[in-house]
């Protein structure tokens, strides 16, 4: 790869690594399934939600790169740095301002 490119140089595009993830989740609840809810909790419910969740977060990433002028997809050049909205490092103190 070319250090000076002006992409982003992920490793793994987004798309495969979700199904990675989704896979591995599978995987290790087939090899040793844990209960992390109650029986009587509708667990399907609180997947869904759990889902639902994620889509807005991914959502609210996008529209806030996107409100910046930046490009979303990872093999196009990087147009500005986004330190808002739910790609802010908040929850790191050393790189907050």
């Amino acid at each position: 790869m070319n250090d000076t490119a002006a992409t982003a140089q992920v490793i793994i595009r987004p798309p495969l690594a979700w199904a990675l993830a989704v896979i591995a989740a599978f995987a290790l609840d087939w090899l040793m399934p844990l209960p992390f809810v109650p029986a009587a909790v509708p667990a399907g419910w609180l997947g869904g939600a759990a889902c639902v969740a994620a889509l807005a977060l991914f959502a609210w990433a996008i529209a806030t790169i996107m409100r910046a002028g930046s490009n979303v997809p990872t093999n196009r050049p990087t147009i500005s740095i986004v330190d808002t909205g739910p790609t802010a490092s908040r929850a790191i103190p050393s790189t907050s301002a």
